[in-house]
């Protein structure tokens, strides 16, 4: 009874506290009773409060033996995490045994494609506009999917960086690291009559940027 009162206060100090939502409450909930569930069957132990790290660490080892998504049980460590250092804070154990748990590692999800003809079928059903604006959004959606580049590498695109003859632009990505791109012949036209258009409307240019009118958070 005393482990159920505990364990219902911390939902309480989750919910009130903490501001957790009600559906990771209720998750919470789930882990909390499948882990007690264990302790007791396989340990005879009532009381998650008494677990150690090697109680809990074979618990998370059966939980992948199950082959369970790596995610789901980040999430019922995360759950212990939470419970054992609220057992720490309110005086009920002396150590928190989660120190010594660590969480297994997930697989990073590859990044979706858009399919060639679907991204052309966009752009050739989507009218833009006939002004600089216009050829300036064409050009950032034929960039982005023609080279790869990332958008805050786009933006970064200064005038010095693309060589017209060499048909190429450089970009800078993360940690300030550059490499260079090469443009297809359909690219370096669109690029060629976009800086045309953009000298002709802003004439003189005032900064080094590309696409000077663009910003990123």
């Amino acid at each position: 009874m005393a482990e159920l009162l505990r364990m219902n206060l911390f939902f309480d100090y989750l919910r009130f506290e903490r501001r957790f939502s009600p559906h990771t409450v209720i998750s919470y909930q789930t882990d909390l009773r499948q882990f007690s569930e264990y302790l007791l069957a396989t340990y005879e132990l009532p009381e998650p409060a008494q677990a150690d790290h090697t109680l809990i660490r074979s618990w998370i080892v059966e939980l992948m033996q199950q082959q369970r998504d790596p995610r789901t049980v980040n999430r019922k460590i995360a759950c212990l995490r939470s419970y054992y250092k609220y057992l720490l804070r309110t005086g009920a154990i002396q150590r928190n045994p989660m120190l010594r748990i660590t969480s297994p590692k997930t697989a990073k999800k590859l990044p979706d494609f858009v399919p060639e003809d679907t991204l052309n079928g966009l752009l050739n059903s989507f009218e833009f506009a006939d002004s600089f604006v216009g050829s300036r959004d064409q050009l950032i959606l034929e960039l982005l999917y023609g080279t790869g580049i990332r958008l805050s590498e786009l933006i970064g695109i200064r005038h010095d960086d693309i060589s017209l003859a060499g048909r190429t632009v450089r970009v800078t990505g993360k940690g300030n690291k550059q490499r260079v791109v090469p443009l297809n012949p359909t690219l370096l036209i669109a690029l060629e009559n976009y800086i045309a258009r953009k000298q002709a409307e802003f004439a003189p240019l005032t900064t080094p940027a590309v696409f000077s009118s663009l910003q990123i958070s």
